[in-house]
């Protein structure tokens, strides 16, 4: 079966940080994702880094953890708030040159009307003439697999900017790939961080 990457961000403007994940899974885990992770925080609406509280933030990372999926985060830096999108762009490309050649398609948590035509625009260049994935825009409520890297995405940011709340050491069975961006330049300033994820 087709795998696709599902991704997510987490933005942190004082920090200058912008941090895409992307979760690569069988579709078919939907029922599994909604069943385990509304378990672990059972409110409407789904679950959502950024409004739990730390006790639902490590039920959602183990409950990931035992998850056959296999997750990638890039963080990006950006000086000033008009640099975001320049960012995102930046981890992006990190992530899709990235992924396995049986990933088929990438499903994006949606945003406003006018950045999801920029992620397209970005997609469809990097997809090539005789595209290698397919692309769409998504809501989270829609689509429980967006939970994985909203959750992704959020544990990672906290270890980068805070590395006491261990989150990633949790989730080190399904993390394949920590990149960060040294400098706001260029793509080529990431830098892999450990397995250990102390580096």
């Amino acid at each position: 079966m087709t795998r696709v990457a599902y991704v997510d961000e987490s933005i942190h403007d004082r920090h200058g940080l912008y941090v895409v994940a992307g979760v690569v899974a069988e579709p078919r885990l939907s029922a599994v994702v909604q069943r385990e992770l509304s378990a672990a925080a059972p409110f409407p609406g789904g679950p959502h880094w950024h409004a739990e509280r730390a006790q639902v933030r490590w039920r959602l990372v183990r409950a990931i953890a035992e998850l056959p999926v296999r997750a990638s985060v890039h963080a990006a830096r950006f000086p000033e708030p008009k640099a975001k999108e320049a960012a995102r762009a930046r981890a992006m490309e990190r992530l899709v040159r990235g992924l396995e050649p049986e990933v088929g398609g990438l499903v994006l948590h949606t945003r406003e009307a006018a950045q999801n035509k920029l992620d397209r625009r970005l997609l469809r260049a990097l997809a090539g003439r005789a595209p290698r994935f397919r692309y769409d825009h998504q809501t989270s409520d829609k689509e429980p697999l967006i939970w994985l890297p909203d959750i992704v995405a959020g544990a990672a940011a906290a270890h980068l900017i805070d590395p006491v709340p261990a989150y990633l050491r949790v989730l080190a069975p399904v993390l394949a790939v920590l990149e960060v961006e040294e400098t706001p330049t260029e793509a080529e300033n990431f830098t892999r961080w450990g397995r250990d994820l102390g580096a």
